[in-house]
């Protein structure tokens, strides 16, 4: 090789001069950098493809999830209490009767401890009763202001008399419904209570469309409001017997209900009904 042409030749022609290049090593080290250059580039360019694939909208596959919705929460009252029109009809006609003059009783005591007095009238004084007087079974009092008076007066040479004394009334011994004044109530109403279960129950199963499942739970609203002695009227299945049993158990104290003023224990039917919606 010529000495000016040293300086402008490159390395690989000063190794392999006067050696034979075409067998392929002068190849391969001539131009190996672009062959990696080249290499390098499609290496990035096929990751670059690659990732954009992730940014990509996947497809909808189709499968609709339906939700469990509760539709119907049906609530009805145990026993409700049956009106009662014939007694206020036969107080009118008792009323409406030609006055009729009875035989005046004078009564010292009664035979047991139940006394019936005026408001003011001493309790160990007794007036003279009048048969066509009638006592309020509810109020205690008189039609005749200061005289006491009672239904039915049964007349004695000796002047005795006997009143009906009313029982005690077992507050912890559950009622019927129809058997109270007043019955037991949650609190806020039965739109609050419907809100509630509502809120609370969960299906224990999947249900498929259209299919539901239906349960009754008796129970008892005690006087002071507590919910207790869970049974199963209508079973719907051990799990959705638990699950309606630990909702009303989450419950606060209802209003209790009443008989002659005083809070009694009183039986309850609440009906659940566990549907889905298409």
């Amino acid at each position: 090789m010529e000495k000016h042409l040293i300086l402008k030749t490159d390395i690989l022609d000063i190794i392999f001069e006067k050696r034979n290049k075409l067998y392929g090593a002068y190849d391969l080290r001539k131009f190996y950098p672009n062959r990696l250059k080249t290499a390098l580039g499609f290496m990035f360019i096929t990751a670059i493809c690659f990732s954009a694939f992730t940014f990509i909208p996947k497809k909808d596959t189709g499968v609709l999830v339906k939700p469990y919705v509760f539709t119907e929460v049906e609530l009805t009252k145990a026993n409700p209490k049956p009106k009662e029109p014939e007694k206020k009809t036969a107080v009118a006609k008792a009323e409406k009767k030609p006055a009729v003059k009875p035989t005046q009783v004078t009564q010292k005591r009664y035979t047991n401890n139940v006394q019936v007095v005026a408001s003011h009238v001493k309790a160990d004084t007794i007036p003279t009763l009048q048969p066509t007087d009638v006592i309020s079974t509810e109020t205690f009092i008189a039609t005749n202001p200061g005289t006491p008076v009672v239904e039915t007066v049964k007349a004695e040479t000796s002047g005795g008399g006997t009143v009906k004394a009313i029982p005690a009334i077992d507050k912890t011994a559950p009622m019927d419904g129809d058997a109270v004044d007043v019955l037991p109530a949650y609190p806020g109403g039965m739109d609050a209570l419907r809100k509630f279960l509502q809120k609370h129950l969960e299906s224990p199963g999947e249900l498929e469309g259209g299919q539901s499942v239906s349960v009754r739970m008796k129970f008892v609203v005690d006087y002071t409001g507590k919910l207790k002695s869970f049974e199963t009227v209508q079973d719907g299945g051990q799990a959705y017997n638990n699950e309606v049993v630990r909702v009303l158990k989450k419950m606060p104290n209802w209003i209790p209900g009443k008989t002659n003023g005083e809070h009694v224990s009183v039986y309850y039917v609440i009906p659940v009904k566990f549907a889905t919606t298409d």
